[in-house]
């Protein structure tokens, strides 16, 4: 029954590339000066200006005394660590900025925070902001009391958001050899270590909610969760920073007992902590295809719209239609069209919601024929255990697809609700946490190319 967790290919999928290589157009120039309006004798902050009169401010503070332009100002209006991009709110509509292009990696953009750049070409061929820099930190939101789990958090990791940063470079040299790509969609370059670096965020955050994280006044450390050749554990191992905050910087991975910070680790240590353990009961694990299934179909087909986790070849056959320049000039806004579109149209949406029924349906029927075929995943945002079921949305043969279902129980019955759909690419970087999935259908070199 548990023969699925056993580790089988050697795979990961990774997908996104935090590249952005694209020629630079040719910029204009002028000098930028942002100067945030503060309450007069008090030092908090004044009321934050209306978007439409921000951008009215920020277009004026672009031009110099000559009337030319140089470099841009303009407010971040969101940025996504984990994918490493987001996008600027200019007076000309969305501006699309990657962490390839930040002058200043350390520090990654907030809501609100001001941006001053240059025009550049992206990949795709539609601008984007280049050589970015912070002008002005917006104010910082109050964080909860307690405290977050987030990796970043709590320590100083050099290079980080590198694409082709050296300490993913030798955790994946140290480790058993997989495949660590990730990218969002084929339009995107591989981020070789897109993967790796999800993996190490999240595994924390596991970790952390478990107590599996050790602490001395010098050093601290964690079980990475990763073996060497050999299968010895690999611990990542971490010094006190020498700024007040984070309070850790990363040291190296390093396998107890092996080279100078491995017997380091063994002296300062005096029991290691063990890996993330994500298996509390035999529901986190084993998929009753028999048990009573829900789906909230209706849900499912909006929210995967919005967070743009449906094959556009799909969106363009049952959605009425896709436009690939409408996407690439601002997702997030023309997704929210589509999704409005398809709601008001009920024949359509009857279209939409049939077909996904269909899959949902077969998927199923693919769990009961095959218990492998349902793979376990972490969520990390909500510190709980799912399962992803492959969904052949165009083509009943191919999978492009997986749902997402989660298990409970009900007075002592199990049951199962379907609660949205992931990208393939997705889906593998949250299943390959709890372990490398031995599916047929959740495979790096099926979802990514060899």
């Amino acid at each position: 029954m548990f023969k699925w967790l056993s580790s089988g290919k050697a795979a990961e999928t990774a997908g996104k590339s935090t590249k952005n290589p694209g020629p630079k157009g040719n910029t204009e120039k002028a000098t930028v000066e942002v100067v945030r309006r503060r309450t007069s004798g008090s030092t908090h902050l004044a009321q934050k200006p209306k978007p439409a009169e921000r951008k009215e401010n920020l277009v004026a503070s672009s031009k110099s005394s000559a009337g030319t332009l140089s470099r841009s100002t303009a407010p971040i209006k969101w940025f996504n660590e984990e994918k490493g991009f987001g996008f600027l709110l200019t007076d000309s509509g969305d501006l699309f900025l990657h962490v390839s292009d930040l002058e200043d990696k350390s520090v990654l953009p907030r809501e609100d925070d001001l941006y001053s750049y240059e025009l550049g070409i992206g990949k795709n061929g539609r601008p984007a902001a280049v050589k970015a820099r912070i002008a002005e930190q917006a104010p910082e939101k109050a964080k909860p009391q307690q405290e977050t789990g987030q990796f970043l958090d709590w320590a100083f990791v050099p290079g980080f958001f590198d694409p082709a940063g050296k300490i993913f470079n030798a955790l994946s040299d140290l480790a058993l050899t997989e495949d660590w790509r990730y990218r969002d969609n084929n339009s995107n370059d591989f981020d070789e270590f897109g993967v790796l670096r999800s993996y190490l965020r999240h595994t924390f955050t596991r970790l952390h909610h478990e107590g599996k994280i050790v602490e001395t006044d010098s050093f601290s450390t964690f079980n990475t969760g990763l073996v060497d050749r050999f299968y010895e554990p690999i611990y990542a191992l971490f010094e006190r920073n020498s700024r007040a905050s984070p309070a850790w910087r990363w040291k190296s991975f390093c396998v107890p007992g092996q080279g100078d910070e491995g017997k380091l680790l063994n002296r300062t240590f005096a029991a290691l902590p063990a890996a993330a353990n994500y298996f509390t009961n035999i529901d986190d694990i084993y998929f009753d295809a028999d048990a009573e299934f829900d789906d909230d179909v209706n849900h499912i087909v909006l929210d995967g719209l919005r967070g743009d986790r449906y094959p556009h070849a799909f969106i363009e056959e049952y959605a009425g239609g896709f436009s690939l320049e409408s996407y690439n000039a601002s997702p997030g806004d023309y997704l929210e069209e589509v999704a409005q579109r398809l709601d008001a149209d009920d024949a359509l949406f009857r279209r939409f919601r049939n077909r996904l029924s269909d899959a949902i349906r077969l998927a199923r029927k693919r769990a009961r024929w095959n218990y492998r075929a349902v793979v376990p995943q972490y969520y990390p945002k909500h510190n709980l255990m799912s399962f992803l079921l492959p969904l052949s949305l165009m083509d009943d043969t191919k999978i492009d697809a997986a749902l997402v279902v989660q298990s409970m129980r009900v007075e002592g019955v199990l049951r199962y609700q379907g609660y949205t759909i992931f990208p393939l690419s997705y889906a593998y970087r949250n299943a390959r946490l709890v372990a490398k999935p031995i599916s047929d259908w959740l495979d790096p070199e099926k979802i990514l190319g060899s």
